[in-house]
């Protein structure tokens, strides 16, 4: 027997070299870039130099708000037992403090833009030098198109009339990716930017563009208030933008006045708190949506392109499934057989509800645990291969020897001390290094974030800990594979086309099933437990949206995109 199958025959071998397994994510940006060469169906293209203008957000809501004042209705609530003897229960203050409206005048900019560009340009750094830098930028103008509020005739009818003021733009330009870039160790996160002052760029940017007017940065352009229908030109600049990204947002405060404020989250009012002290406010945001359909890192003619809404939520879907058919040609996996010698269907491998869509470990640990229910250690090998492709043995031999293998003094320390927590005894681990395994994922399913997870992880397994998000990813893989047969697509039907239309062969088939609940299930075993919200954003807008107004709080900033 090949000693490779070491764990599942002999206990735990000496250390062997281990070739990293195939990763599979759902939004990495190496993958969409290699998919998104031709722009798909309903990119809107505009003609070189020209302007997307869009109009002030004129709806009457942002004139009148509703809202409780919680320094009274929750600060004071212990008055809301109180009741009048000979007056109204609502003339009191709790309650005069519920639903209050608040009218104020509100304004709103015309923004007009033309996509993102690159732009080489001297900086200077430290020591007093210049630096060649490639920076990104956004030429955009602003207009002063006139106020609103409300007003009430005679009648008592309430209208909305235009007004004339001087409006000062304080704007604040912030670049985010949508996607996850994957780095060197497997990790993905996003990236923001916010917008810089770069006085070196500015006549280059000038000189290339030729706007008809004096060119503005971020600082100077509100230096003095916009007079009414006065328009300027300004531009926003990004520097050391990660060139890997491909599709992005650019979200502008500093347009309008329209406000929003909530409660803070978790916050506990106090009787004697001061008003606006536990609340957050935030202007609303103009998000615009871009794609990059080219990665060459030295064109600075590349032409960045206007999203439509949805485009990103299906490339990425359509990516997914493009990667999950790649890693079974690549690592050799079987997963039908694999989950059928351990007695299981894919929607019993279905992830439990998770509202930030962290990968759950609740399938890994039932996988392993019918693993180690197996009693012939041939079996056992044959079917691990068939599940985590022909390095998986090698990547649970490496968890074993992480968690009860030989180790330093610092090491094995660390590993006692995290086996102690969760009253573990090494010597019972070291006979059933399996269940082992499986218990401490089970342990690590409830940490409350995914760096405390790592961390948790590497306690245990030392840089073996990496391995489980892999093999957790590696089976959500299996599980897409299974639901893409359970819908008759065939694997050879998503190589043969592009994202776009791997995307589209799922919609078709989900689409055809009549029962609301199977759908979503369905949907579940292909993209996770976020799959149905990720779907439903891909289907439900139509073409040709290419921006929205948001409000994003503090404690929301950074986050993909904001509702």
């Amino acid at each position: 027997m090949p000693s490779s199958q070491g764990l599942f025959c002999r206990g735990i071998p000496g250390f062997r070299a281990v070739v990293p397994g195939f990763c599979v994510g759902l939004a990495v940006a190496a993958s969409l870039g290699s998919v998104t060469a031709a722009p798909p169906q309903g990119f809107r293209k505009l003609a070189p130099g020209g302007l997307t203008v869009i109009a002030p957000d004129a709806s009457a809501d942002d004139l009148a708000s509703r809202g409780d004042l919680p320094e009274i209705t929750v600060g004071l609530a212990k008055e809301r037992d109180w009741k009048p003897e000979k007056a109204a229960a609502n003339t009191t203050l709790v309650e005069r403090g519920r639903d209050r409206e608040f009218r104020r005048d509100a304004w709103c900019l015309e923004f007009a833009f033309k996509p993102p560009r690159l732009i080489d340009v001297d900086v200077p750094v430290a020591g007093e030098k210049m630096r060649r830098k490639r920076v990104w930028y956004l030429l955009y103008r602003v207009k002063n198109t006139g106020s609103r509020r409300t007003k009430e005739e005679a009648d008592g009818k309430r209208v909305t009339e235009k007004f004339d003021q001087p409006i000062r733009f304080l704007p604040q330009f912030v670049l985010e990716t949508r996607e996850p870039l994957t780095a060197a160790e497997g990790l993905a996160s996003f990236r923001s930017y916010l917008d810089r002052l770069v006085p070196t760029a500015m006549g280059a940017i000038e000189r290339r563009e030729r706007p008809p007017g004096k060119l503005f940065d971020s600082a100077s352009i509100s230096a003095d208030p916009l007079a009414p229908n006065e328009e300027r030109w300004g531009v926003a600049i990004w520097e050391d933008v990660d060139p890997r990204i491909d599709f992005f947002s650019i979200y502008i405060r500093g347009l309008t006045n329209s406000l929003r404020w909530r409660p803070k989250p978790a916050a506990d009012v106090p009787e004697d708190a001061l008003p606006g002290g536990y609340e957050e406010q935030t202007l609303e945001s103009l998000r615009l949506d871009f794609w990059r359909p080219g990665d060459d890192e030295n064109d600075l003619d590349e032409q960045m392109s206007i999203g439509f809404a949805g485009m990103f939520e299906r490339i990425t879907l359509g990516s997914h499934l493009l990667d999950v058919v790649g890693r079974q040609e690549i690592v050799k996996t079987q997963a039908i057989d694999g989950f059928t010698a351990l007695g299981l269907t894919w929607d019993e491998l279905l992830e439990p509800a998770a509202g930030d869509g962290t990968p759950s470990l609740v399938p890994l640990e039932k996988v392993i645990r019918k693993l180690a229910g197996l009693p012939d250690p041939a079996t056992r090998a044959r079917v691990v291969k068939q599940v985590f492709g022909e390095l998986g043995p090698d990547h649970f031999e490496e968890l074993a020897r992480g968690l009860v293998g030989p180790a330093d003094a610092d090491r094995d320390a660390a590993r006692r001390a995290a086996m102690a927590a969760v009253k573990m005894r090494p010597e019972d681990a070291a006979k059933k290094p399996l269940v082992a395994i499986a218990d401490v994922v089970r342990g690590l399913e409830a940490s409350a974030t995914v760096p405390e997870r790592r961390r948790q992880a590497a306690a245990f397994f030392g840089e073996a800990g990496r391995r489980i998000e892999s093999l957790a990813r590696d089976l959500a893989a299996d599980r897409a594979l299974a639901v893409l047969d359970e819908i008759d697509i065939p694997t050879r039907a998503i190589v043969d086309t592009d994202a776009m239309g791997a995307f589209d062969l799922v919609r078709v088939a989900i689409g055809s099933r009549p029962k609301p609940e199977e759908r979503k299930k369905l949907l579940q075993g292909l993209f996770g437990s976020l799959g149905p919200e990720l779907f439903a954003g891909a289907t439900r807008v139509h073409e040709g949206i290419d921006h929205a107004w948001v409000f994003r709080y503090e404690s929301e900033e950074g986050s993909a995109v904001s509702p």
